[in-house]
């Protein structure tokens, strides 16, 4: 195979891989031009976040970090030029969807997946997974335990799934105990509808073993210390849940896939932030098309192939 069909059949399968082959006629679509063009005359791009370590939250009190920050950069990126432009509101699972509908925000970044009949009801559709959030267990250093099997007669405090307007959008006391009967053990579990006394029977040693999104639990051992010591997540997964961005359905989804894709795809590649001017330099086909120098990335989206 000739040098020139290598790269342009290799070239098609990057198109291919990033999702951009699924519509030439993103550019033609009014609801998507209208996003953007919405994004582009306020110059900039906002944000509803869950906050979470790890994938939105203010660290140092000022500047927002995360996973689903560097998924709307990335985005600002791509239409503004800027990742700057990014902005950030923080939001709850019932007000998060309902800056969406109202155009307040132009995604809805959630820590867990909204229920597709939830979806459906409000008229939104949600992007490719960009994170997996997992459930673990955390104990206590002064426990001895190391593995989940050495929990079958530790008591286990957890929350139990809650209902939303009819869609069970988190399960950790199910999974736990699925987890349990996949082994054949019976567990000793203590489900606690509140966040804050979950936390407090954990942190107060009331109980050595907590169970909970691996982002919260990383979350609680920062916060607390002093309480907990060096806490121990256990290596197994409970259980796992994809974490997706939100938006109105038939939006700007084919961008916002693409962009998540980009960002997989350079990771994949080796392009950093460090790196990025030099290797258009390279020879490297699939590069050299992720990047620009080769044209073509951008028109499947509506945007310049930078």
């Amino acid at each position: 195979m000739s040098q020139n069909r290598w790269q342009s059949r290799n070239r098609n399968y990057l198109i291919f891989a990033l999702g951009l082959a699924l519509s030439g006629a993103l550019t033609k679509s009014t609801i998507a031009e209208t996003v953007v063009n919405r994004i582009k005359q306020a110059n900039r791009l906002v944000s509803a976040v869950n906050v979470r370590a790890g994938l939105a939250d203010l660290p140092t009190g000022t500047s927002w970090a995360g996973l689903a920050v560097d998924l709307t950069k990335a985005l600002a990126a791509a239409i503004l030029q800027d990742s700057n432009k990014a902005a950030f509101e923080a939001c709850d699972r019932k007000t998060g969807p309902e800056m969406v509908q109202s155009g307040a925000a132009d995604l809805y970044i959630p820590v867990e997946p909204m229920a597709p009949s939830k979806l459906t009801e409000l008229n939104l559709t949600t992007s490719y997974p960009f994170f997996f959030n997992v459930q673990r267990v955390l104990v206590r250093k002064d426990s001895g335990i190391t593995t989940v099997s050495q929990l079958v007669h530790t008591q286990i405090v957890v929350q139990p799934g809650y209902r939303n307007e009819q869609n069970i959008e988190m399960a950790n006391e199910e999974h736990l105990r699925n987890y349990f009967e996949r082994e054949g053990w019976q567990p000793m579990i203590l489900a606690i509808e509140e966040w804050g006394e979950t936390e407090s029977a954990f942190t107060s040693g009331h109980v050595k073993a907590m169970s909970a999104e691996e982002t919260e639990l990383a979350r609680l051992r920062i916060a607390n210390r002093q309480k907990v010591g060096d806490a121990v997540m256990l290596p197994e997964i409970i259980g796992m849940a994809p974490v997706s961005a939100v938006m109105r359905a038939d939006d700007w989804l084919t961008l916002v896939n693409a962009t998540i894709s980009v960002l997989i795809k350079a990771e994949e590649l080796g392009i950093t932030s460090e790196n990025i001017e030099t290797s258009k330099t390279g020879k490297d086909p699939e590069v050299l098309y992720l990047l620009g120098v080769t044209k073509g990335i951008g028109k499947p989206v509506g945007l310049d192939d930078r």
